[in-house]
This record gives C-alpha cells, structure tokens and sequence, in this order.
C-alpha cells in the first residue's frame, strides 16, 4: 500500500463479450440477492477460474492503480525467474536511489539501506507483504536497468495480454499517471493467478516478514534488532479463505485493493478503486469492508463447477499424416453460476465430425457449451493440442477417395 504525502488482449476481449452475456442472464434470475452498495467509485467482481463479470461499478473508468501496480511488478520478476534470467536466491546490492529519501518516507517501503544485500525473494515480499515501493524499485532496477526502461517493459507485458486500458509509468504505484480499469484489472489479476499460482502460498497470504534481519548489515547500517513487518492487507487474517493480494493507496485516488479469496472450488477476485474516508485508518477501514461485502455476496449467491460432457472427441483428420486431432480446452473447463442452478448445469461438445490437415497446435476446432435451465449460458473453445501435418502424397489421394465414398453414402 502506498502512502503519499499530499502534492498540487484479443482472447480477454472475447471473454469479456461472453462475460458480459453472463453477466445479462444472472440479473434477469431471482435467485441472485441484490449486490451490495460500495463506497468505492469503480469495482469489478470476477470469478477466478471462468473470468465472468459477476458485479460492476463503473468498471471502465481508468484510474491510478497505486499499489496494485506491484502484481504486474511481481508478474514480470516470475517471467525473469521461469527464464532464467534471475534467481530468488540472487542478491541485489541496493543503490541508494532506491532507498529513502529518493522513495518518499512516507510512502510504504521496507526500509532498504544503500549497500544492503538483499534475495529477491525478499525483495519480492517486500513489495508483496509490506507493499515496499523501495522493494519494487530495487527489482526493477536489476531487470531492467532503470524505472523507465521496467515501465516499457510492464506495459509490453499487459498489451501482450489485450489489456488496453493498462498503463504504468514506473514500478511501485507512487505515480496517479498510471492508470487502470476495475475490469482489466481484474482480469489482469486472473492471468497473474494462473501463470503464477505458487504466488499465494509464496508472497500474498504470508502475514509478516522479519526485514531487516542480521545479514543485512551494510555500510553505516547495523540492524538494531529484530524487527517484524506485518501483511498490509487485512483479508488474510480476517476473511475465512482469503490469501491475497495486494492493497494500495495514493491521496489522487484514494484506498485501492485487489481482493481473492477461495471456499472449496470457487474462487472469486474483487478490484475496488478510489475509495474515500475521512481518515487513513477509516479509508482503510471501508475499503476492506467494500471488499468483505462483495465476496460475501459473491459466495452466498454463485458456485464454479464443471459438469462432465463425456469423453473428449477426436475429430478425423483428413489428408494429415496422423488419423485423428487431440483436442483440449481453451481455458477452464468450467462454468459460474447461480447456486440454485448449479445442480441442473449440464455441458455437451459442439464439435466437426472432421476437418482437414494442416492443423496448427491451438487452431479453434469446436467448444464446450455450458447450460442451466434450458438456457445456453457459456462457452468454452476446444483447440488442437498438437499439430497435424499435412500427409505425404498417397496417403492425400487415398484420403480424397474415402472421404468421396463417405460423404456419397453418409458414413460417418
């Protein structure tokens, strides 16, 4: 979370289209409590396996993300780390343009010391746990070189994921010229979960951190004593299943917070933006209380699950040099809905008996359609699971010829 002292995707955009839809079909039904009222100016409620717009408020409305910045901070580090390019157990020597009072004092920080080296891995719970803006910047300094440098490399890393509305301008959220959307946002925060679910357990529902400890020792620095720093998010410890994932707070926009937290097989993801109080404490207060209401509602009115359709299908592949396509699902294969239908959800394929070679490895084949009350509700593409070469000579002419007597005489 950020304190300031005050100064003068292609794929998501389809999802988005069958969220909306969704979302249609749920108003319509009384068996959806009405949602809650918020105090934050902008909210989206999703849910976390299937992506579905379950609640919106202003969902548009581009405003600084403040410390939420740091998931796509966290985001990148994890790519570095998965290529090989950075180790958790590397130690980055801190410049002093990452400590105070370069990063303002008053503004969340882990309290680096110029010379300290420190892992990533604590610097990645530093800007986890602790919402460390010196923790962000020394992080991005070792990847990319410098703030701005980082900065075109978020921004890249977002547009690479069809989230437009998604700009930053450094790491940490100190600057209101980053912006963001509730709804790209949240599904922003769906992608950082999936790509990176080890980041619960790892950084997002650990409560607190002992930072600086004796190791830390640097130049004109001697840590004094032990010294525990506590999760800045007050879900984990008060929300039965939350376990993330990050708040934030800058006085251009106010108390930020993204929220997840998971009961059996459902899991639900809140971003709330630019909540008010006429207080730190009290902005705090009822930005958690915002959040505590939306998942509230969420559990009490909507389930995932996952209706069995039955063996996958294994289109013909005519003219290929193998016989059959391997087909598998898209995303999740999995569908939200209202408790009181989850029960009546069925799901059948809607796939070609065959197609024809080449096939690349994540062509579109067919998809799976969810359905409850008699009413087609979601959907989700079936894709090829590798590819399927084009066959050589004679086995294209035998292929010509049985599928000539096939459609003649209508075998399957």
């Amino acid at each position: 979370m950020n304190r300031r002292p005050s100064t003068p995707f292609a794929g998501f955009r389809a999802l988005a289209s069958a969220v909306l839809f969704l979302a249609f079909a749920f108003s319509a039904t009384a068996q959806v409590s009405k949602a809650p009222q918020i105090n934050a100016r902008s909210a989206a409620l999703i849910d976390a396996c299937t992506g579905t717009l379950l609640y919106a408020k202003n969902p548009d409305l581009a405003l600084p993300p403040a410390s939420l910045t740091k998931l796509v901070t966290l985001h990148i580090v994890y790519e570095e780390i998965a290529a090989g390019r950075l180790s958790e157990d590397e130690l980055i020597e801190i410049d002093k343009r990452d400590c105070s009072p370069y990063v303002p004092y008053g503004s969340s920080i882990m309290y680096l010391h110029p010379g300290m080296k420190v892992s990533v891995r604590d610097l990645m719970l530093g800007a986890a746990v602790v919402s460390g803006n010196d923790a962000a910047y020394a992080l991005a300094r070792r990847i990319s070189g410098s703030y701005e440098a980082f900065a075109e490399r978020m921004n890249q890393a977002v547009r690479d994921m069809g989230f437009d509305s998604l700009v930053f301008v450094e790491p940490s959220g100190l600057s209101e010229l980053s912006l963001v959307s509730a709804r790209q946002f949240a599904l922003f925060a769906k992608k950082y979960l999936d790509l990176h679910p080890q980041a619960l357990a790892e950084l997002h529902s650990v409560r607190s951190i002992e930072f600086p400890r004796a190791e830390h020792t640097a130049p004109g620095f001697v840590p004094a004593a032990r010294t525990v720093q506590y999760n800045r998010n007050p879900l984990i410890s008060s929300y039965p299943g939350a376990d993330g994932l990050k708040t934030g707070y800058i006085i251009e926009v106010g108390f930020n917070m993204a929220g997840t937290a998971m009961r059996g097989d459902t899991r639900f993801i809140v971003v709330t933006l630019g909540g008010t109080g006429s207080s730190y404490a009290g902005g705090g207060a009822q930005r958690t209380r915002d959040t505590k209401a939306l998942l509230d509602w969420a559990f009490e009115n909507f389930v995932t699950v996952s209706p069995d359709p039955g063996p996958m299908p294994e289109p013909r592949a005519w003219f290929g040099a193998t016989r059959r396509v391997t087909l598998i699902p898209s995303g999740k294969a999995a569908v939200t809905l209202p408790i009181a239908d989850s029960g009546n959800a069925t799901a059948r394929y809607e796939v070609p008996e065959s197609v024809n070679a080449p096939i690349a490895k994540g062509d579109r084949i067919g998809r799976i359609v969810y359905s409850a009350g008699g009413k087609d509700l979601y959907a989700v593409d079936l894709v090829a699971g590798a590819p399927v070469e084009r066959a050589g000579f004679f086995r294209r002419i035998f292929d010509g010829i049985a599928r000539f007597f096939t459609n003649l005489f209508g075998k399957k």
